[in-house]
């Protein structure tokens, strides 16, 4: 089971049943460990991903579109598997979605 941690409950545009049926999805798919999923403010970065199964989410994250949101929860679980931005961390990403790079360039001329 995940356990889904929020600071604040005003996020509309993303729910708390989007992000943990996107993490349950990839979860399974890649055949990682989700301990803990959290929601906070972040500086720098759009999620993370730790070595105990922590998945952080950037809570500004959450007014984007959907596919966004799913891009970073891939990205961040297929850290789990390839712990580098390498040739097999980019494969993998292309396999599971191909588009990548267009979500990643549209988060990337949006960070504040």
């Amino acid at each position: 089971m995940i356990y889904l941690k929020l600071t604040k409950r005003n996020m509309n545009e993303v729910t708390r049943e989007d992000i943990l049926k996107l993490c349950e999805k990839w979860r399974k798919e890649l055949k990682v460990r989700v301990k803990r999923v959290q929601i906070r403010e972040m500086r720098k970065k759009w999620g993370s991903y730790s070595s105990k199964g922590i998945l952080t989410i950037n809570k500004e994250l959450l007014k984007f579109p959907l596919k966004c949101v799913e891009y970073v929860v891939l990205h961040e679980l297929l850290h789990g598997i390839v712990p580098n931005h390498g040739r097999t961390f980019k494969t993998l990403l292309y396999t599971y979605m191909p588009e990548w790079e267009e979500i990643h360039e549209y988060l990337e001329n949006r960070k504040s």
